[in-house]
């Protein structure tokens, strides 16, 4: 498979700006572990996500996120799946929430 890369990469569309860092996640401190994507207007959003019957918490997030079809931010982490984790919803709820008020959107 080639790849054809787009000049300005994920922010070439106008409208978008994205950002990555390292906030500690992987332990290898030169790959970033998080990145967000974000949009200046709600647009249309959709997901692919795995048909595993186990999956992560983030997903069922992520699926009720996306469920009318919209969204305005995307925060990714690299690093660590939280497919096990008691509270896991509840984390990723926090970290959409949090995400959401430092971007003013929440």
């Amino acid at each position: 498979m080639e790849y054809n890369f787009i000049a300005g990469g994920i922010c070439a569309p106008k409208g978008f700006a994205a950002a990555g860092v390292h906030c500690g996640i992987r332990k290898n401190h030169e790959k970033y572990d998080l990145a967000l994507i974000k949009a200046d207007v709600r647009c249309a959003a959709a997901g692919v996500f795995t048909t595993n019957k186990v999956c992560g918490a983030p997903i069922k997030v992520d699926r009720a996120h996306l469920a009318d079809g919209y969204a305005q931010a995307i925060l990714v982490n690299s690093g660590n799946a939280n497919t096990c984790a008691a509270n896991g919803v509840a984390l990723a709820e926090e970290c959409c929430r949090l995400a959401g008020e430092a971007l003013g959107i929440a």
